[in-house]
C-alpha cells in the first residue's frame, strides 16, 4: 500500500542518489548519505531508537575499515609503498604494458584471497607512488586497480563482503561456493582486462624510464619501514586465517593498526591531523547513512514482497544478475545484498541456487558502473583525492559504461553454463 511515508522515502532515496552522483559543492559522498539518513528519520520511516541497532549490523565492516585505513596511512608515510612500487617497476623491466598486467594480476590475487577492499586500500597507494616516481600517467593503472577489485571478487566468500553475507546468511558450503564461482570469476577477470587494454592501450606507455632525479629509489629499508612491513604481512596472514575460520576480519585490522599506531606514537611519527586524514570520516558516514536510508526503503517498499521469476533458468539468472546490478547502483551493493537475502529465502528451492549466485554476479560486478555502487570504489576515490588525483564522475562513467556491461553479460553467461 502506497502511503505518504513511502512516497517521502522514495523521494529521499532518489534525491540522495542524485546528490551523490552530481556532488554539488564537491563534497564527499558520505555527507549526502548522511543527509539522506537524517531525512529518512524525519520522515518517520526509521525510528531514532533503531539507529544504534542498525549501526551494529554493520559494526564488523566499520571496524575492519577503521583498522585498514589507519594501517595503510601509517605504512604509506613509512615509505613502504615506495619500496614496493620500485620493485614492481624493476620486475617489469621498463615495459609499461607488462607493468599494467603485473599490477592487475597482483590485484586479482589480493582480491581473491583477502577481499576487494584490501586490494583498493593496499594497491592504490602503490600505484600512486609508482606512477609519481616514474612520471607515468596514473589514470590507466588506477582504473585497473578499482576494476580488478570489484570485478574479480567472486571466487571465494572472503573476496567480497557481499559474498560473506550470502555465504553466512544462506549456509552455503565453502567448497560449493568456490567450485561454482571460480570459473565465472576467471572469465570476469579476463574480460575486464581485455576491455581495459582496449580503452587505455594508447595511454599505457610501451616503455618507461628510471625514477625522476628528485624522487630517487628507496633502496634501503629503515628499521621502522621493516617493522611496518612485518606488521602488514602478519595482518594479511591473520586476515586469511580468520576468514577461513569464520571469525571477524576486524580482529586482524584493528590489531595491526594498533601495533603500528603504538610504534608510531613512541617514535613521534603520528599526529592527530594524520589520524583524521587516514580514517577518512566520510567513508563511515556513507556506510551508516546508506544503512539507514535502505532500512527505510525496505520497510516502505519491499517488506514481505516476492519477485515473480521466469520459468526459464537462463532468464531467471539474468534477472537476478540484472536486478542486483541495478539495485547496487541505486542503494550500494552491500545494502542491496541484504535486501536480496530476504527475496532468496522466500524463493522456491529450485530457483534459490540461481538467485543466489546470479545476485552475487550482479552485486559484485554491477556496482562498478557508478562511483558509489560499492564501498571499494568509494575508498578508491577517497585515496585518489587524498593524493591529489582528480577523477570526475564523468571520467569514471566513460570507462565503466564500456567495461561493466560487457563483463557482466559474459560472466552471467558462463555462470549459467556452470550451473547446468
Amino acid at each position: 500500500m502506497i502511503t505518504p511515508t513511502s512516497i517521502a522515502v522514495l523521494v529521499i532515496v532518489l534525491v540522495t542518489l542524485g546528490l551523490m552522483l552530481l556532488r554539488p559543492g564537491h563534497l564527499a559522498e558520505g555527507w549526502y548519505a548522511l543527509a539522506g539518513a537524517v531525512a529518512t528519520l524525519l520522515a518517520g520511516a526509521v525510528a531514532p531508537a533503531e539507529v544504534p541497532s542498525l549501526i551494529l549490523e554493520t559494526g564488523d565492516v566499520l571496524l575492519f575499515l577503521l583498522g585498514m585505513l589507519a594501517l595503510t596511512g601509517i605504512i604509506e608515510r613509512a615509505r613502504l609503498f615506495d619500496i614496493i612500487a620500485d620493485l614492481c617497476a624493476q620486475w617489469s623491466g621498463g615495459n609499461g604494458r607488462l607493468l599494467f598486467l603485473f599490477l592487475y594480476l597482483f590485484g586479482a590475487f589480493v582480491t581473491t584471497f583477502l577481499s576487494l577492499d584490501v586490494t583498493v586500500i593496499l594497491l592504490t597507494p602503490i600505484v600512486l607512488a609508482l606512477t609519481a616516481r616514474r612520471n607515468i600517467d596514473p589514470v590507466p593503472f588506477l582504473f585497473a586497480t578499482v576494476f580488478v577489485a570489484n570485478v574479480v571478487s567472486l571466487a571465494l566468500p572472503v573476496s567480497n563482503l557481499t559474498n560473506l553475507l550470502v555465504y553466512d546468511g544462506l549456509g552455503i558450503e565453502f567448497r560449493d561456493f568456490a567450485a561454482t564461482m571460480w570459473w565465472p570469476n576467471l572469465v570476469a577477470a579476463i574480460s575486464c582486462l581485455g576491455m581495459l587494454f582496449w580503452l587505455f592501450g594508447k595511454r599505457i606507455p610501451r616503455r618507461f624510464g628510471p625514477p625522476l632525479p628528485d624522487l630517487a629509489p628507496v633502496s634501503v629499508a629503515t628499521p621502522w619501514t621493516a617493522f611496518c612491513g612485518i606488521v602488514l604481512a602478519l595482518t594479511l596472514v591473520t586476515l586469511v586465517v580468520l576468514g577461513g575460520l569464520g571469525y571477524p576480519l576486524w580482529w586482524a585490522s584493528i590489531s595491526g593498526s594498533a601495533a603500528l599506531a603504538l610504534g608510531a606514537a613512541t617514535r613521534r611519527r603520528l599526529t592527530v591531523a594524520e589520524i583524521w586524514r587516514d580514517l577518512s570520516p566520510p567513508v563511515f558516514l556513507f556506510l551508516i547513512g546508506m544503512t539507514i536510508v535502505v532500512a527505510g526503503f525496505d520497510r516502505a517498499w519491499l517488506d514481505d514482497r516476492t519477485v515473480p521469476l521466469p520459468a526459464n533458468d537462463a532468464a531467471a539468472l539474468a534477472l537476478a544478475a540484472g536486478l542486483n546490478a541495478l539495485g547496487s547502483n541505486v542503494v550500494n551493493n552491500v545494502p542491496m545484498t541484504l535486501l536480496s537475502l530476504g527475496v532468496i529465502e522466500r524463493a522456491p528451492g529450485a530457483a534459490r541456487e540461481l538467485l543466489t549466485y546470479g545476485s552475487l554476479v550482479g552485486a559484485n560486478i554491477g556496482p562498478a558502473l557508478t562511483t558509489y555502487g560499492s564501498l571499494a570504489t568509494i575508498l578508491w576515490l577517497t585515496l585518489c583525492r587524498r593524493a591529489g588525483v582528480r577523477i570526475t564522475t564523468r571520467d569514471y562513467l566513460r570507462v565503466s559504461l564500456a567495461v561493466v556491461p560487457v563483463t557482466l553479460i559474459v560472466t552471467t553467461a558462463v555462470l549459467h553454463v556452470t550451473l547446468r
